[in-house]
């Protein structure tokens, strides 16, 4: 049996034959939770190396209730998410088609479930680092031409307006997108290392957008091009101390050891 130790989640449109670089499909799940059906999710894996489940994922307002992505995720086993948004640059040093990593966000959802513990409690994962330091260290090694952002998360579908566009600006945010958050808290209170890849799909609505190149188009194949990399730096469990950071959060009495287990029954 093969075995995955991630999920990707794509939220980016790629070429119909783009995800063979990380080997055949080789299995297919469609799992049910609580929160809805998610999948069918494709386990992919070369012949020598490792195994990747792989999401098609939508930001869309009427997108699989991220709960259930997440506890998907648990059902499958895996350790690590990797979500790759398509994102509106809000900094106007990032161009379109460059890859980034995201090293801390925003929340500015206000339609999206942004905990397991709206009803039980409060879950308190302040102290928790923002994404998986291992994960991100192993995107800045396979891409060393992408820099760290911080990504805004927003509800879409409408795009922001100039005004938005200056106050996000002002509050240090480097990019938009709809796909990251609120999945990023809820990977979190799962134990679930996380990490976020991103790749400029436009400018924001108070800069001129310019005529495409090819840009977007390369700067995806570029990600793609380096994501076996990637994968073959995490071989292996979690050496990060994402786990420590939930155990001391637990121990202040936010989170109760294996609660979530409940919610995938």
């Amino acid at each position: 049996m093969i075995e995955a130790d991630l999920l990707l989640l794509i939220a980016v449109i790629l070429p119909p034959r783009a995800l063979d670089i990380l080997g055949p499909v080789r299995e297919e799940r469609t799992i049910q939770t609580r929160y809805g059906t998610v999948g069918p999710v494709a386990l992919r894996a070369l012949d020598h190396g490792p195994a990747v489940w792989v999401q098609p994922y939508s930001g869309m307002p009427g997108r699989t209730d991220p709960r259930a992505t997440l506890l998907a995720a648990k059902q499958l086993g895996v350790q690590r998410v990797l979500n790759w948004d398509s994102v509106v640059a809000i900094n106007p040093v990032l161009g379109r088609g460059q890859p980034l990593i995201v090293t801390d966000y925003m929340d500015f959802t206000r339609h999206q479930p942004t905990t397991f513990f709206s009803e039980e409690g409060v879950s308190d994962i302040s102290q928790v680092p923002p994404v998986c330091p291992q994960m991100t260290q192993a995107l800045s090694q396979a891409l060393p031409m992408a820099p760290g952002v911080v990504y805004l998360g927003v509800d879409g579908p409408r795009r922001e307006t100039q005004a938005e566009a200056r106050l996000f600006r002002s509050w240090g945010a480097d990019v938009a997108g709809q796909n990251l958050v609120p999945e990023i808290s809820l990977a979190k209170e799962l134990e679930l290392c996380y990490a976020g890849l991103a790749t400029v799909q436009a400018h924001s609505a108070d800069r001129p957008q310019g005529h495409p190149s090819g840009e977007l188009r390369q700067g995806l194949e570029l990600v793609m091009e380096q994501l076996p990399t990637f994968l073959a730096e995490l071989q292996g469990p979690p050496t990060c101390d994402c786990a420590h950071h939930l155990n001391t959060a637990r121990g202040r009495g936010f989170l109760a050891d294996n609660w979530w287990r409940e919610r995938i029954e």
